[in-house]
């Protein structure tokens, strides 16, 4: 282990005053030169200058880690957009954002969605995918995805798909779960 117990603390007090959540902690002892990155996220994402905020916060505390003839190279970066889906924070973080889906063996629903409202009570989220020429609205259990990666645009989301991230107040007109229009 390169980081202490108390330093450990400290990194979570650390990211959690700036407002970020600590993902994880990764330690590699195995080269010459120890490498410890710390990976955070928010709610509102994470830019640059949170990354470049937090390094400055903790970088004499990496000073100490090592010794004259240790090395530490010391990160502080996001999860990143090619990071998978795996806790409901992360789903209510991708909202109107399109993914990619595997289900577990057995379950089935759509491949590509835009991510709707999540329901961390019922471990549901609600997708909103293309079928054929209209659009279909699941509700899929986070227990049945194997796999959730955002996929990259470079164009806005579809306003019609926009519209149906959210139950409708008044449910008689559009697209009903699981049914195309």
């Amino acid at each position: 282990m390169i980081v202490p117990e108390p330093d450990r603390a400290h990194i979570r007090r650390t990211v959690a005053d700036r407002g970020l959540e600590l993902e994880e902690l990764r330690e590699d002892s195995r080269a010459a030169d120890w490498h410890v990155t710390v990976v955070v996220d928010g709610d509102s994402g994470v830019t640059l200058d949170d990354l470049a905020r937090l390094s400055t916060d903790l970088d004499a505390l990496a000073e100490q880690w090592g010794g004259p003839d240790r090395a530490v190279t010391f990160e502080v970066t996001s999860r990143g957009v090619d990071a998978p889906l795996e806790e409901p924070r992360h789903w209510r973080r991708a909202r109107g954002r399109q993914v990619d889906v595997t289900y577990v063996d057995g379950v089935e629903g759509p491949s590509r969605g835009r991510v709707g409202d999540l329901d961390e009570e019922t471990g549901t989220v609600r997708l909103v995918s293309r079928s054929g020429r209209g659009m279909r609205v699941d509700s899929v259990t986070l227990d049945a995805v194997a796999r959730a990666v955002i996929r990259v645009e470079f164009r806005p989301a579809p306003e019609d798909e926009l519209a149906l991230l959210s139950e409708p107040e008044n449910p008689g007109r559009g697209v009903r779960e699981g049914e195309d229009s």
